[in-house]
């Protein structure tokens, strides 16, 4: 039996590892399953154990397995979708109008404010139900020895492919995190385009160190998830009543996708509650369409499509100086102060160009601010503002 402390010999987690996946390759080291595992550790894991841990860990788990393995909570919060509360999620309880501030704050393919409300109730960005997808990359399993670890982001619907290996991600056909059948028979591993895998990486960064690189900026992890489901719900919702501007612009991505417009769907569901090819198919069509806005061939009608843009062309200097900007005292004389209004607008301008400047002012404006709804409102107003929210940096691994 497992001591009642530290764990004398256990596997360090792996950039990304979901938290069931490490337990797991831990209860393996002791030749036990999870469940004697969380006896040991004070935690009843029953079969949706693996779903439970790496949705929302129960409380205190994670306090324990700081102190018996020395692996900082931060990190083991990464391992969970709760970990990603408030930037890939507001928060995992859902509420109401979550559907329409999440997915139509911003607006790419389509001008803003042109589709019809959608009431959906219970709605989550990106999961349906308690129980996550089972598929992963058979190339980094094939590498990896037995029990091989299972990637969090593997069990969310909003990657389809392995950017490291270039390759699509497969069904085990197993409970996820398990791979024996593919230990019998590995299975041959399908090269994803070029497209589809630029889209992955850039949801990789998003996960993994909390920007994305677009060609106009990066772009801050909570601004790139909300942008990818934009994009989904443009090219999911009806067309009919559209203008035809918007009509020919939603099919033109359809057909360059290699699907019916829409993948034929007679009525509209969210993304979260379509069937697996459906998803797949519909992300295929947001990574199509990111590629025909960078390369040019569509132009989006929305107020954020200037994000996919190509960076226009750098106007060569003649060699004149250009002209130098006034210079600015650094104090104000005796006896003058700012207004609040031009402190403001100061503060703001500054915040605009100076991450520095950025961070210090979000970090005023959600003082004891703790709801992930009031740091949500937070990060609107930035948006709003247009200051970029590119200071911001998830935890690094340790």
């Amino acid at each position: 039996m497992i001591g009642p402390r530290r764990w004398p010999a256990h596997p360090a987690p792996i950039p990304g590892e979901a938290l069931s996946s490490w337990l797991h390759r831990i209860a393996a080291c002791y030749g036990i399953d999870l469940t004697l595992l969380g006896d040991d550790i004070g935690f009843t894991l029953g079969r949706s154990a693996a779903d439970d841990i790496d949705m929302v860990p129960p409380s205190g788990m994670i306090d324990v397995l700081t102190e018996r393995t020395g692996v900082t909570v931060d990190r083991m919060r990464q391992m969970s979708v709760d970990g990603g509360v408030p930037w890939l999620l507001d928060t995992l309880e859902p509420v109401p109008d979550c559907f329409e501030t999440y997915a139509r704050q911003l607006s790419v393919l389509r001008p803003p404010g042109t589709q019809n409300t959608r009431d959906v109730p219970r709605w989550r960005p990106w999961l349906l139900s308690p129980h996550l997808p089972t598929r992963a990359c058979p190339e980094c399993v094939a590498a990896s020895p037995s029990p091989h670890p299972y990637l969090l982001l593997w069990a969310i619907p909003i990657v389809s492919s392995c950017p490291v290996h270039g390759c699509w991600l497969e069904d085990p056909l197993t409970a996820r995190g398990y791979f024996g059948m593919w230990e019998l028979e590995p299975p041959t591993s399908r090269p994803a385009p070029e497209h589809i895998l630029t889209l992955d990486q850039r949801t990789h960064d998003a996960f993994t160190i909390g920007q994305v690189e677009l060609p106009r900026r990066n772009v801050h992890a909570g601004i790139w998830f909300r942008l990818l489901r934009t994009i989904i719900d443009e090219l999911s919702c009806p067309i009919s009543g559209s203008r035809k501007v918007v009509t020919d612009l939603i099919r033109q991505v359809w057909a360059q996708a290699g699907y019916r417009t829409r993948d034929g769907q007679a009525f509209w569901y969210p993304y979260e509650q379509q069937p697996e090819p459906v998803q797949r198919h519909t992300m295929e069509a947001a990574a199509t369409a990111v590629m025909l806005l960078e390369n040019g061939s569509i132009t989006g009608l929305g107020n954020d499509s200037d994000l996919f843009r190509p960076v226009p062309d750098s106007v060569i200097s003649d060699g004149t100086p250009p002209p130098q900007p006034p210079t600015r005292a650094p104090f104000l004389p005796i006896g003058e102060r700012l207004s609040l209004r031009e402190a403001f607008t100061a503060a703001v301008e500054d915040a605009r160009v100076n991450p520095a400047g950025a961070r210090t002012l979000f970090n005023f404006a959600a003082y004891k601010h703790n709801d992930a709804d009031q740091i949500h409102d937070v990060v609107n107003a930035f948006i709003e503002l247009a200051i970029p929210l590119d200071f911001h940096r998830t935890t690094p691994n340790r």
